[in-house]
């Protein structure tokens, strides 16, 4: 947790206790934690949008993947059918 032992941890609280009194200390812990909360939400609304524009990118490039591959499917076929048309022409003896 942010390189924080158990230790520093509890001094922090120590100083704070001391420096706020114990009247105000809950109110800034609560105001903390609603704080962090908001955070958390707004980095996860954050993630969510980004997933659904990746998603989305992903779907869209998708068909065009297929039609690529369907291409270099045809071109591939037309390629050897002609090699054996031609591989049927230039037959060589051995003389």
């Amino acid at each position: 947790m942010f390189g924080i032992g158990g230790t520093e941890l509890f001094i922090i609280l120590v100083i704070a206790l001391i420096v706020l009194g114990p009247n105000k200390l809950p109110d800034l812990a609560r105001m903390l934690g609603k704080a962090m909360g908001d955070l958390q939400r707004a980095t996860n609304d954050l993630k969510r949008e980004i997933d659904i524009a990746g998603e989305h990118r992903s779907d869209s490039a998708t068909p065009n993947a297929d039609d690529s591959n369907n291409e270099t499917e045809k071109v591939s076929s037309e390629t050897s059918s002609e090699t054996k048309d031609q591989g049927g022409d230039n037959k060589q003896g051995a003389d």
